[in-house]
């Protein structure tokens, strides 16, 4: 009979631990099969046809990737803050838009995916926690290909929807091992080209412009923050500046830094 107790118990604790972990976990359908992008041969995967007319600008696409390696640990509460207010500010813009949110480190975690702007939910320290190493590569190719997987299933034309991709990070890239550097970088100058889509980089440590030239992003499209309170808050501020422009006029144009 105490055998029996305990593996009730044991059941119990563990189909507990499955629900608190996934209490933010969010439901994604399956994209449909693309092939995943090479150094050698870059395909996008939308094919224009006549339902592309059928796509209006909005909602407004905001991505959101942000780096939560160990070395953001003091900056934890500042950056949760910092991207609160940042939505705060957005929810106050004329228009539609939906965010889409990543945080990633060695690891990758989609805490948002398209969702409307008024109904998102603020983060937290639940989700925002410093740990681990920097596979920027591999977090920002992959969300370039699950939104093109997630506008072909749901037939939006990648083009006629503005899309802003927004990469926020504190260092170099130090452990992708999905996507290379030639790849991303390939796949932003595509979807940039062939979609309009638009890209900021803002990055701390290094020399963002540098960085961002590397994966394909314009250097008028990148900035410096400094690695404190400050800095950071001057990050989230450009990104607001930097999705209104998007909203407002369908670009990102020379006022997001200033």
């Amino acid at each position: 009979m105490r055998g029996v107790l305990f593996s009730v118990v044991a059941l119990a604790v563990i189909i507990s631990g499955i629900f608190s972990a996934s209490a933010r976990s969010i439901p994604v359908d399956t994209p449909p099969k693309i092939p995943k992008p090479s150094e050698e041969n870059i395909s996008l995967p939308h094919k224009h046809n006549a339902d592309c007319e059928k796509t209006s600008e909005e909602p407004v696409q905001i991505i959101c990737i942000l780096d939560r390696s160990g070395s953001m640990q003091s900056l934890t509460e500042d950056t949760i803050g910092g991207y609160n207010s940042f939505l705060e500010k957005q929810k106050k813009n004329p228009g539609k838009a939906e965010v889409t949110t990543i945080l990633f480190d060695d690891e990758y975690e989609k805490i948002a995916d398209a969702v409307d702007l008024n109904e998102i939910q603020d983060l937290t320290s639940e989700d925002y926690f410093a740990r681990g190493t920097t596979a920027l590569l591999d977090a920002v190719g992959r969300t370039i290909m699950d939104t093109l997987g997630k506008m072909e299933k749901e037939k939006i034309c990648p083009e006629k929807r503005r899309v802003l991709v927004m990469i926020m990070t504190d260092g170099q890239e130090n452990a992708s091992n999905e996507y290379s550097k030639a790849t991303v970088k390939k796949l932003i100058e595509a979807t940039t080209k062939e979609y309009s889509w638009n890209y900021i980089f803002i990055g701390a440590n290094i020399d963002s412009a540098a960085e961002a030239g590397s994966i394909g992003i314009n250097a008028k499209h990148a900035a410096n923050y400094s690695h404190d309170r400050k800095g950071v808050g001057e990050s989230f501020s450009m990104m607001d500046a930097a999705a209104t422009e998007v909203r407002e006029k369908g670009k990102v144009g020379d006022n997001w830094k200033k």
